[in-house]
């Protein structure tokens, strides 16, 4: 770069407030003026998210923004250049897209390599790891690209010397000189540039230079603060042939081009310096100083006259009022003046920091201050004129992409048409995240690196576009999911899979497995036959799933078409292709599971991205081969290569994604920095998140420079500089108020978590100006939960109202103790309680007494099995994750108590089906256990599966004898109810007693939910057969340890009986109408009831006469959380769902206390044995 350049036509205007800054370009292009009417107008923009405000500004302003040519400074560079040499292509070879491409070519095939990259690549092979040499490669390229594009902008003047020759033992050099020869007919666009100043700029010689081609008429640059030293200079030089108007937004009205932190010049002129150092930073501004140095480079350089001599210099500077804190931030910034002592006003809201327990609590946090500024109810009046509209705020983060789906969730959650609801947009955000049609590109790719798992090909199937094409809807995906779970599926196409993956050959729990069972069952319809299997041991034997119909068989077949397309992507894909190839097949693929065209705008907007982004790629990896001398082969990539490199392409924003679309807006901090809001959010201000810390690089050496470890040019960017900056530029950006969020505290422990050091800093200079006050009242903690009294308004003392707090999510809100008994689920209003309880999908009352049919046998089961869940999913529809859906990727590993019971209560099902079919081979169902359970998944394989049969088929043989012994050896008859004759319209139907004696085996102990279970069927045999009932009922007793010196006898299986007697049939029938009452109550609001627990009271409670019912009470409660902080009812979602806020225990003459006591006595009273 030279000295300075005479830039005649170099205008340049300046303010703090971006409008204004528009406004002025506004009035110049409606200039009348000598040009073209018919060529567009070009206007540089710092980054395409720029283009839309800006748009939206001019228009708003002037009514009409149209035949502007808005491009970035790098893309106009580029124009010039391409104008001067017309053979150069749309886009450069040394751009970094393309530049990492061509040296993944060169470092797999430059020999030898220089020392670092060699000890680089060995240590990815010594991993051991599959594609981890091509992975490592692929990164190191991808940091070199990076670090010598930022060469081409920053150190020119390096590339020069490299290309001449010096710095022989650089390896870097050596590098570069290497590309420069793998591509001759290829030019740098550093050298493009300094060809094209050479060429142009008149103060180096007037005689020749001439006019440079491709000149619109005139130029704007707008906003365009950070662009580097040499595309600057060139701007200058353009402006020596047309009018260049460069708009600069500076945050200060006076000259800042020499600020520096306190740290800076300490650095520069030492500790002897801190006196004078600290009398100057008393008469300057602090935010500036501190925050401005990511700026400061530009107004230096342009205020130098070193590189531009202006013509004319606009100030288009804005006064703040002095009528908030924030406002008086912002005039001692545009001053740079030092803050100035005032007395502090309470209830300034214009700045709020507030500290939360997770980016959740953040984003509802926020909701809640937007819901306020929006309704701007105060006492005092108003606080927004003209009022505040929802597209009149950003919600910004460093890390976007972190809170848009919690936005979603939190904004979205809520009706149109509810009071609450706020509109808003997720701009900036990546484009994986912007449609599931973009993740089913991953999905497709996941199958070259792993076996696929069942949650994986339902999860694909369910993608809506894929779901769709082949006609499953909601229901068809539900019975699918049920038949492979049911089936077996698990992970892993077959036995060969499993054999790649290295852990055995084994076919069970795959999907070509489960595909036998399901096809099998289609067709034969006989889920006791044992089919298939190789050896005497039968491995690989599979049993029909029988519970396929005949109306099943196109979703089935929907599910075989698109596993078979998978399947053989996936064989593919374990081989290495060529880009292009590559892009082909994936293409294919990605379109083979969609509908051929799509009414859904989104759908197909979506479509494009993923088809232009393999495209992309396949051009950009393949363009080495192409640039090359000789052209050559493109080189041919590994899967996990492929999806590494279209996942760095899909996690960036879309440049063509709308921005300002309405509403609040959510975006990243960076592309709205100088914009103006009225209100301006930013959320994630944590001390690990920002500012950032320079990345740990050691290949771009310009980090070495912003860090002090080697020489620092004009023009060098650090990140930390930018982030203060940028801190900065929003702070001033905000019209009417800024709110700023962090995790300030751990949502584990509670602990303290520290925010930014920019907000410690911004508090520092609030104390200055009001003191320790203003301090303390600006920073809100907010509680862990959003239900906690603090939330809506609450003290922290508990002792008064913090109306810095208060949250519109009234479904959360605890009523007061004296309002909460009888207990209401989810703590709801009355108002809500009863909408959501009574309204029913087709407008009928779900839980109205009298509409309640009587319920047969096993929905009574259910019903006392656990009743909060019986009224959460029949009356509010709701639906948990079971513990089992997050095992349904897994096959069943050792010998666990789990695997075990299901094993035994199989075998002891499959002898009952027998008995029921008069085959009077049962004991062949034990002799045989380990076949049929391996044949319906019901082991662990290999010598696991093994242990589990044999101790499964000695325990079902040992319960089946005791069961034999307890009915005698009279005929099986059938004992029924139904229609008028059915107790209480109570319908069922026994059919395995013998006698009056009904003998039941079950796998497992017998614990209360079995004797409960057993005691309800018990008064209803009774309610027919009368005291000659009898039923008992058979299981796992508890073994007795050994004594000490003692064996324990593996073989030995401890049997526990449990027995009911006949009662008198009224008797039966009318505690069966007390349960019959307890049920109908459980519709209108959940009882607190739980087996488990409520047993433990009434077991408690029998034991003396007269009952301790405290000492019962207090027994339930070990019962109910029997190990402080796990296990017990305690644990279950179900109940903790709907008693949220309802503490069984908390007091023994609460009303939910008295009631928990009342049920359970009146349960077990009538449902225990008594035998």
């Amino acid at each position: 770069m030279t000295g300075m350049s005479s830039s005649p036509r170099f205008h340049l205007v300046s303010g703090n407030r971006l409008d204004r800054l528009a406004a002025h370009l506004g009035a110049r292009l409606a200039a009348a003026q000598d040009l073209d009417s018919l060529a567009p107008e070009t206007v540089l923009i710092p980054q395409p998210s720029l283009r839309h405000w800006l748009l939206q500004a001019l228009a708003e302003r002037f009514g009409i923004a149209a035949n502007l040519d808005l491009c970035t400074p790098s893309e106009f560079v580029w124009r010039l250049l391409r104008a001067a040499r017309p053979e150069l292509p749309e886009h450069s070879p040394w751009e970094r897209e393309r530049l990492r491409w061509r040296l993944y070519a060169l470092l797999d095939t430059l020999r030898p390599l220089p020392a670092p990259v060699r000890a680089h690549l060995q240590r990815a092979s010594a991993s051991g790891r599959r594609d981890a040499l091509p992975l490592a490669r692929y990164d190191l390229a991808d940091a070199l690209a990076d670090a010598f594009d930022k060469y081409q902008a920053y150190r020119r003047d390096w590339l020069a010397a490299w290309e001449a020759g010096e710095e022989r033992d650089d390896w870097q050099a050596a590098l570069w000189r290497a590309l420069r020869a793998a591509a001759p007919d290829t030019v740098p666009r550093a050298t493009l540039i300094g060809e094209w100043l050479a060429r142009h700029d008149r103060q180096r010689d007037s005689r020749i230079a001439t006019t440079p081609p491709g000149l619109p008429t005139r130029l704007f640059a707008f906003g365009t603060m950070h662009v580097s030293p040499d595309v600057l200079y060139l701007l200058s030089v353009v402006a020596q042939w047309i009018p260049l108007d460069f708009y600069l937004p500076s945050p200060s009205a006076e000259y800042w081009g020499d600020v520096e932190s306190l740290r800076e010049r300490l650095r520069r002129d030492g500790v002897a310096a801190l006196p004078a150092a600290l009398a100057d930073a008393d008469r300057d501004n602090p935010l500036l100083s501190a925050w401005g140095a990511g700026g400061r480079e530009i107004v230096a350089q342009v205020f130098a006259y070193d590189v531009v001599l202006p013509e004319r210099e606009i100030e288009r500077y804005v006064r703040p009022r002095s009528d908030s804190l924030l406002h008086r931030l912002q005039r001692d910034v545009l001053d740079r003046a030092a803050p100035r002592p005032a007395p502090w006003r309470a209830g300034d809201e214009s700045l709020r920091i507030h500290a939360c327990h997770s980016r959740l609590r953040e984003v509802e946090v926020l909701h809640d201050r937007l819901r306020a500024m929006l309704d701007d109810a105060l006492p005092e009046g108003p606080r927004f004129d003209p009022p505040l509209q929802p597209r009149d705020i950003a919600v910004l983060a460093p890390n976007i992409a972190d809170y848009l789906p919690l936005a979603r969730a939190v904004f979205g959650g809520l009706d149109a048409d509810d009071p609450r609801y706020i509109p808003f947009s997720l701009a900036d955000r990546p484009q994986a995240q912007s449609h599931p049609l973009v993740g089913l590109l991953f999905s497709l790719l996941d199958l070259a690196d792993a076996p696929l798992r069942a949650s994986a090909f339902h999860d694909l199937l369910a993608v809506p576009a894929v779901a769709r094409a082949h006609d499953l809807d909601a229901a068809a995906l539900e019975r699918l999911h049920a038949w492979f779970d049911a089936a077996g599926v698990r992970w892993g196409e077959d036995e060969d899979a499993r054999e790649r993956a290295g852990v055995g050959r084994w076919r069970e729990y795959s999907f070509a497995f489960g595909f036998d069972r399901l096809l099998a069952g289609y067709a034969a319809g006989d889920d006791a036959a044992v089919l298939g299997g190789d050896g005497e041991r039968r491995d690989g034997a599979f049993a029909p799933y029988a519970e396929l119909e005949g109306g099943d068989a196109a979703a089935l077949d929907a599910a075989l078409t698109v596993h078979a397309r998978l399947r053989a992507l996936s064989l593919w894909m374990r081989n290495a292709h060529p880009p292009a190839a590559w892009q082909q097949r994936l293409a294919a693929e990605f379109l083979a599971l969609l509908a051929p065209e799509s009414d859904d705008p989104d759908e197909a907007a979506a479509r494009r991205r993923v088809l232009d982004a393999l495209a992309d790629f396949a051009e950009d990896a393949g363009a080495n081969a192409r640039d090359a001398e000789p052209p050559a082969n493109p080189p041919s990539l590994p899967a996990a290569l492929v999806r590494r490199a279209l996942q760095d392409t899909l996690m960036q924003p879309s440049p063509h994604q709308p921005w300002l679309s309405g509403g609040v807006t959510f975006a990243g901090m960076v592309p709205l920095r100088t914009v103006p809001f009225r209100v301006i959010c930013l959320l994630g201000m944590d001390a690990d998140a920002y500012p950032r810390r320079e990345p740990a690089n050691d290949v771009n050496r310009l980090i070495d420079a912003v860090q002090g470890r080697a020489p620092r040019y004009p023009g060098d960017r650090s990140v930390r500089d930018d982030d203060r900056f940028l801190f900065l530029q929003l702070l001033c950006a905000a019209g009417d108020a800024l709110h700023i969020s962090y995790g300030g505290r751990d949502a584990r422990d509670g602990s303290v978590r520290e925010p930014s050091s920019l907000i410690g800093e911004l508090l520092d200079v609030v104390e200055t100006m009001h003191g320790a006050e203003a301090r303390r009242a600006l920073t809100v903690e907010h509680p862990l939960q959003p239900f906690s009294p603090r939330a809506f308004g609450a003290s922290d003392d508990g002792r008064g109202v913090d109306p810095r707090r208060w949250s519109y999510r009234d479904e959360w809100r605890l009523p007061p103790t004296d309002e909460r008994r009888p207990p209401k689920p989810f703590a709801l209003t009355d108002s809500t309680l009863d909408s959501s309880t009574t309204r029913a999908k087709d407008g009928e009352s779900k839980t109205d007494e009298t509409t309640l049919e009587p319920p047969d046998r096993e929905a009574l089961q259910r019903f006392f099995r656990n009743p909060a869940q019986w009224w959460l999913q029949r009356c509010l529809g709701l639906r948990l994750p079971a513990a089992e859906d997050a095992e349904r990727d897994r096959e069943p590993l050792g010998d666990n108590k789990l695997v075990r019971y299901h094993a035994i209560a199989a075998l002891i099902e499959d002898a009952a089906a027998l008995e029921r079919d008069d085959d009077n081979d049962a004991e062949r169902i034990v002799d045989d256990a380990r076949t049929r359970l391996a044949a319906r998944t019901l082991l662990p394989p290999g010598h696991d599966g093994d242990d589990v049969s044999r101790t499964a088929a000695d325990v079902a043989r040992h319960l089946l004898a005791a069961r034999d012994d307890a009915r005698g050896d009279e005929a099986p008859r059938a004992v029924a109810a139904h229609g008028d004759d059915a107790p209480h319209g109570i319908a069922f139907e026994f059919d395995d007693v013998r006698g009056a004696t009904r003998a039941i085996a079950v796998a497992g102990k017998l614990n209360a939910k079995r004797r409960l279970r057993a005691g309800l069927d018990h008064l209803l045999l009774a309610s027919v057969l009368g005291e000659a009932a009898t039923t008992v009922l058979i299981g796992e007793g508890a073994r007795e340890k050994p004594k000490k010196g003692e064996r324990e006898v593996d073989d030995a299986h401890p049997i526990e009986r449990r027995v009911w007697r006949g009662i008198d049939r009224e008797d039966a029938r009318a505690r069966l109408a007390a349960l019959l009452a307890l049920w109908r109550e459980g519709g209108a609001a959940p009882l607190p009831f739980a087996p488990t627990t409520s047993s433990a009271y009434a077991e408690a409670r029998a034991k003396k006469s007269p009952p301790d019912e405290r000492a019962a009470w207090a027994a339930a409660q070990t019962a109910f959380d029997p190990y402080g902080d796990f296990g017990g009812d305690a644990d279950d979602a179900w109940i903790a769902l709907a008693f949220r806020g309802d503490d069984w225990f908390a007091d023994f003459d609460d009303a939910v206390a008295r009631r928990f006591r009342a049920i359970a006595t009146q349960v077990f009273d009538a449902t225990e044995s008594n035998g």
